[in-house]
């Protein structure tokens, strides 16, 4: 059952960022007035794409969705980080830089290892028993 709950949950996560990511990629694609700016915009496109192709692949329970959570998990960090610099302006320090890369980091590594965890060879042979 717990297995399950962390198959779902980062299925949604994938998902609900990708969603968003790929909409929010394309809508801000003319805002942007920096090349650091655009840079953070491409990221957001990729961990869009990213996330949905490894909630699609999560759903079926395929083991690259592993390598799609860890793509989305790079782009989304670079993202987060890199915004902060970027959007920041003069409140945008190395510090508060750091402390959003480092959360960044943390969300990725949990949701990789939900995915890891639900696409190994045992939890499937469990959740389909």
């Amino acid at each position: 059952m717990g297995r399950r709950i962390v198959w779902v949950l980062v299925m949604l996560l994938l998902g609900l960022t990708g969603a968003v990511g790929v909409y929010n990629g394309i809508s801000e694609w003319s805002d942007p007035h920096t090349p650091l700016q655009q840079s953070v915009t491409v990221a957001v496109f990729l961990y869009g794409l990213a996330g949905l192709a490894g909630a699609y692949a999560l759903a079926l329970r395929r083991r690259w969705s592993v390598w799609a959570a860890v793509a989305w998990g790079v782009c989304a960090t670079y993202a987060g980080t890199v915004a902060t610099i970027a959007y920041g302006g003069s409140d945008g320090s190395s510090g508060a830089a750091l402390a959003t890369g480092l959360a960044c980091v943390l969300i990725a590594a949990a949701t990789i290892w939900g995915v890891h965890a639900s696409t190994r060879v045992e939890a499937a042979k469990v959740d389909h028993a």
